[in-house]
């Protein structure tokens, strides 16, 4: 009998230390399978920490990641129920941020009135309608036309005529007739913006409680800052145009020098899309566009 006692003793003991076993149905997960077939072994473990740093930026740290070398993917799986549209974003946005000097609305009319092409430009850009001296915008154009001036700026007649730092970007979001502002960004040698996200050391969403806007606080590395203070004094009183994804946010006016090591993205947000860009700004670039490959709920 007491030997009997001591097994079932033991028996007690051993299945009190082991994990508890759920029974039930398991819950539904999401998992996300993405893939870049151009990026090498390296390029998949740079953009796992990218990838893990935004989602802990954006506030989710249950989560798994597995590479497949040879597939070119990263499985992501998350130990919570989430929304894939919110996800996905996170997952396969590019990242880049960009900080550009740009051509004003005059010293592009200028340019392009001096081209040879100059009658074919008038279709898209208004030459002779002057709406401030140091104006970013230099048109407004239907975003379903957007893909036909993509094609005319690249044809080799009227790209040769013009300068080779010169690259044009549209807004983030259009207005509420479909129309988007374009910006002519102005790279430096080697098409080198004045700084990137790597320069942020720090990146935050926040709802302005008096101006119920979302805007983005950045506060920038120290050789960021040194850098972002010569900028603002070198382009007093002219806009420096804040581009996402290739996209421009706004372009503000510069009014002063800043040497706080600060800036902010202000934009046509929601709370939502503020706290996503600014994950993405803090977890940093990916080294090459990913797309999803299978998602499972």
């Amino acid at each position: 009998m007491k030997k009997f006692i001591y097994i079932a003793v033991g028996i007690i003991l051993i299945t009190s230390l082991m994990p508890t076993i759920n029974y039930s149905s398991p819950a539904s997960f999401l998992e996300i399978t993405i893939e870049s077939p151009e990026a090498a072994p390296q390029m998949l473990l740079q953009a796992e920490d990218v990838i893990s740093k935004r989602l802990e930026a954006y506030g989710i740290t249950a989560f798994e990641t597995k590479i497949h070398p040879e597939e070119r993917e990263i499985d992501i799986r998350f130990r919570e129920a989430l929304p894939a549209e919110t996800i996905l974003p996170l997952l396969t946005s590019v990242g880049r941020l960009e900080f550009c000097e740009v051509y004003t609305q005059p010293e592009v009319f200028s340019i392009l009135n001096e081209s040879a092409q100059s009658e074919a430009w008038k279709q898209w850009v208004p030459l002779n309608d002057e709406t401030g001296s140091h104006t970013a915008v230099i048109a407004t154009i239907a975003l379903e036309e957007a893909p036909a001036f993509g094609r005319f700026v690249l044809d080799q007649e009227v790209f040769k005529t013009l300068p080779a730092n010169l690259s044009f970007a549209f807004s983030r979001t259009p207005d509420e007739d479909g129309q988007a502002e374009l910006y002519a960004l102005r790279y430096g040698k080697g098409m080198t913006p004045i700084l990137t996200g790597a320069a942020v050391g720090h990146c935050q969403a926040y709802d302005d409680e008096a101006t119920d806007v979302a805007s983005i606080s950045l506060t920038f590395n120290e050789e960021g800052s040194a850098r972002w203070a010569q900028a603002t004094r070198k382009n007093m009183h002219r806009p420096i145009a804040i581009v996402f994804d290739g996209q421009v946010c706004f372009a503000p006016r510069v009014m002063a020098e800043i040497q706080s090591g600060q800036a902010q993205i202000s934009g046509d947000f929601s709370s939502e899309e503020a706290r996503q860009i600014a994950a993405l700004i803090q977890g940093g670039e990916l080294p090459a566009p990913f797309r999803a490959k299978a998602v499972k709920p």
